[in-house]
């Protein structure tokens, strides 16, 4: 078998060290453009139910990166339980990756790893832990749904808001918002993580974000997942909250976690509450993961659950596609 995780060519020869068949991949994309729902293509499979998932491992976090394999034996556990279609993750590492892709690979997942850049100019960025063989975004991908892993696209965020190597960003770590996707079932699943110590190139890279998913994926059923450092009323998620939720929001996603359901609008009118809202996922108590979807994804339910193994925890959701 074959664990499909992008790294860095120098990491190719420590990465077969620990265990794990390595492919490198490097197909562009090209996305058609369609107007509203996607036409299902010639042998896609019907809608049915599925659960998808976002979840930060703090890979990067001083108490729980410099953790071992607890940290993707918990999260290869919650996955074997559920049997997610897509997991996004952040401060992902690439040892946690051979980890997660060597406990789930009886269960048909493919693992897709995408290290960043520690600043624009390099060099890799590391987890809290010796030998993590980069930090990044990463994908957990169900084999039977289609999914090509050589569709990958690291989306460079932070360096395309043109602001990325001036001098004051130079010690900034790379932003990026990986995406891979089923080509039969016009479905593309993100994970992206924007910077958490500088709002104004975080909505910035919530902007280029925004451009890539509704330019380069056009057409495509979209699950994306991440932690955007920012809460749901804020500039940077108006760029992914579909602009029926009002409040400044100019995007085209519907959050999973809304308290709304699937009713994209302004306000809860029985609570009087923003439909962008959603339960916390962060110590700190608030809201900064989200799980999005197209509009025309059926959500079901969601839940955000517990983690032993991070200051994040997993936001899940049951979705049709």
């Amino acid at each position: 078998m074959t664990v499909s995780l992008r790294l860095r060519p120098r990491l190719r020869e420590a990465a077969l060290a620990l265990g794990g068949a390595m492919v490198l991949l490097a197909t562009a994309l090209t996305a058609t453009a369609t107007a509203g729902p996607p036409t299902p293509l010639t042998g896609s499979a019907a809608p049915a139910e599925y659960q998808i998932g976002t979840f930060n491992m703090a890979g990067g976090n001083a108490e729980h990166g410099p953790k071992g394999d607890e940290a993707p034996e918990a999260v290869a556990r919650s996955v074997r339980k559920r049997m997610p279609a897509v997991v996004a993750v952040q401060e992902g590492c690439g040892d946690w990756s051979i980890a997660l892709w060597n406990k789930l690979r009886e269960q048909q997942y493919d693992v897709i790893l995408d290290p960043v850049l520690q600043r624009a100019d390099g060099p890799n960025a590391e987890c809290g832990h010796m030998n993590s063989l980069g930090f990044g975004n990463s994908l957990l991908l169900r084999k039977d749904l289609g999914f090509d892993t050589s569709t990958y696209r690291g989306h460079e965020l932070t360096k395309n808001t043109g602001r990325g190597r001036e001098t004051e960003h130079l010690g900034k770590e790379q932003r990026e918002m990986l995406c891979v996707t089923a080509p039969t079932r016009r479905l593309v699943a993100c994970s992206v993580h924007l910077t958490h110590n500088d709002r104004k190139l975080r909505i910035e890279e919530a902007v280029e974000a925004r451009r890539v998913l509704e330019q380069e994926y056009a057409g495509y059923t979209k699950l994306v997942g991440g932690d955007l450092n920012d809460d749901p009323l804020s500039a940077t998620a108006d760029q992914f909250y579909h602009s029926g939720y009002g409040f400044g929001a100019r995007g085209e996603l519907k959050e999973t976690d809304s308290p709304c359901g699937n009713d994209i609008t302004p306000v809860f009118s029985y609570y009087a509450l923003p439909c962008r809202m959603g339960e916390s996922t962060h110590n700190s108590g608030g809201k900064i993961d989200h799980l999005f979807v197209s509009p025309w994804v059926e959500v079901k339910w969601s839940d955000a659950t517990s983690a032993s193994h991070s200051d994040h925890v997993p936001l899940w959701a049951g979705v049709v596609f």
